[in-house]
């Protein structure tokens, strides 16, 4: 008579043991009759009716297809601006902006005008900017606070022993978006100085032999007006310009302008630039006019 086994005893029975032994066999016979079953089958295919090796050769391809197209626009995004040409070599200073504009500005606000036209005045080709620090260094000497007329701009240009000096003043001051800023700025300068730098006609005469070039005292040569209101459609356009132009700066920004609109410290770079190429192509024109002028043909 087969003897009885309680719940409890299951784990110790002789019986319990070789029931389970036998279901382990009957498991591990089972998964190796269902692995000699897979082999005999077709290859898997995906849901895509595509096999799994040729879909991924087909999205390496068009990975690789992609990238190529990448790799076109990647030097037209990191196209740097062109860089302007001044007409004649020159080393030049800025001296710190005065304040117009009815707004409440902190002397290192007008500074960093005046530093940032010294940059853009650096990336024009034969335009060399003093550094800011130096001017103040001299202004302090002359006991000169702010630059408001001809005579302090001239003893300011002699201390320092430059070329010319950009005397400026803030006209319009508007923070918020859309931004504003305006400024006017002159530039001082001995025209003889100047203009033995790219008028090689009064330097030799006929025979060949040295002019020599009498000095003039300095005064203001060329003078910009500078209005930079955001709200205006051909001001935006040339934001828009120089943002594009600067896409490592606005990379991820649509419209690419809208960084400048957001951040003033960015909007006062873009007027400066504009400032700075104003005074380029004006002094073009008057050295221009300076060449054709009758005196020069003597």
């Amino acid at each position: 008579m087969n003897q009885i086994v309680r719940m409890g005893d299951i784990r110790t029975s002789l019986i319990a043991k070789s029931h389970r032994q036998d279901a382990m066999a009957t498991v591990f016979v089972s998964d190796r009759r269902s692995a000699s079953r897979r082999t005999d089958r077709m290859p898997r295919v995906s849901s895509w009716g595509i096999p799994g090796h040729l879909r991924f050769a087909r999205l390496a391809g068009l990975l690789l297809l992609a990238g190529s197209f990448g790799c076109k626009t990647e030097p037209d995004r990191l196209a740097g601006p062109s860089t302007p040409n001044a007409p004649y070599a020159a080393v030049l200073m800025v001296a710190p902006f005065t304040n117009e504009s009815g707004v409440d500005m902190r002397p290192d606000l007008r500074a960093s005008v005046s530093d940032k036209l010294v940059t853009s005045l650096n990336a024009v080709k034969g335009w060399q900017a003093v550094p800011l620090n130096r001017t103040l260094q001299a202004m302090r000497q002359l006991g000169i606070a702010e630059i408001q007329s001809v005579d302090e701009a001239r003893a300011v240009l002699k201390a320092v022993g430059a070329d010319g000096i950009i005397v400026g003043t803030i006209t319009a001051w508007d923070p918020y978006d859309p931004p504003t800023f305006g400024a006017n700025i002159l530039l001082v300068a001995d025209e003889g100085e100047l203009q033995s730098s790219f008028e090689t006609r009064m330097l030799t005469g006929r025979t060949g032999d040295a002019v020599p070039m009498a000095s003039q005292s300095p005064k203001t040569l060329t003078d910009v007006v500078g209005d930079y209101d955001a709200t205006r459609h051909d001001v935006r356009q040339n934001a828009r310009d120089y943002a594009r132009s600067h896409s490592d700066v606005t990379g991820g920004f649509d419209p690419p302008e809208r960084y400048y609109l957001m951040v003033f410290d960015r909007w006062l770079d873009f007027s400066a630039d504009q400032l700075v190429d104003a005074l380029v192509q004006k002094e073009h024109h008057r050295v221009l006019r300076a060449n054709d002028s009758p005196a020069s043909s003597k």
